[in-house]
């Protein structure tokens, strides 16, 4: 096992509830990144599907993964527990059954490396799903629907450390990352990148947005 005695630019921050089935490609796709300066923070938001037994083999050979595990309480509280032990200068994040494109990071720290004043940026994805399935509640009035190419996707968030944690990371409530960029954009400088190099997969059933939307419905 190698020693990390290099200071990682970037925390990649990724939680997962029970998705063995996923999450390596996921995994895979930041370990292929052209960018190889960063941490993987894996919060296991207590899954029950032994996911950690072939993680752990991951970790005996790659220093930069972190693993904290602890017992469920949803994505933007474990987003945020993760925010606790990144060491990065940026953070930024992956959801458990997506993946990035190879130059995802390099492409969001050539940005930063260009406009130094800019503090955090959301980016477009490229969504797979059908078209049908391309609605979700909106944030603003939630008996409506609005497309996701029109919402913002938290994991695209890409920031400085400082960002996250003067505003104590998300709140545990529906549609966290847009609430989290607007309350960023009245403190710092919140840009949008347009690099579609996030890969979105609509497609899983069990995708955080799917739960919200079944969760909403039963409401209205």
């Amino acid at each position: 096992m190698q020693i990390n005695l290099k200071k990682p630019e970037i925390s990649i921050i990724i939680t997962v509830y029970n998705r063995k089935r996923t999450f390596f490609r996921a995994l895979d796709s930041i370990l292929n990144q052209s960018y190889q300066n960063f941490e993987i923070i894996v919060v296991d938001d207590g899954s029950s599907d032994n996911f950690h037994n072939k993680l752990l083999e991951y970790i005996k050979y790659d220093y930069r993964i972190k693993y904290l595990t602890h017992s469920n309480r949803k994505t933007p509280l474990s987003l945020n527990s993760g925010m606790k032990l990144a060491d990065g200068k940026y953070i930024t994040f992956l959801d458990s059954d997506d993946e990035y494109e190879k130059n995802h990071l390099s492409e969001r720290l050539k940005f930063f490396k260009k406009y130094k004043n800019v503090d955090l940026v959301h980016s477009p994805a490229i969504i797979i799903g059908k078209e049908k399935d391309m609605f979700v509640p909106d944030a603003r009035n939630t008996k409506k629907l609005i497309h996701l190419k029109d919402c913002v996707l938290g994991a695209t968030l890409f920031g400085k450390k400082e960002v996250f944690l003067k505003l104590k990371g998300f709140r545990n409530k529906y549609s966290y990352d847009s609430d989290f960029l607007r309350r960023a954009g009245k403190v710092f400088n919140v840009s949008k990148l347009e690099s579609k190099t996030y890969i979105y997969y609509r497609n899983s059933k069990d995708s955080i947005l799917t739960n919200l939307k079944k969760t909403l419905n039963e409401k209205h």
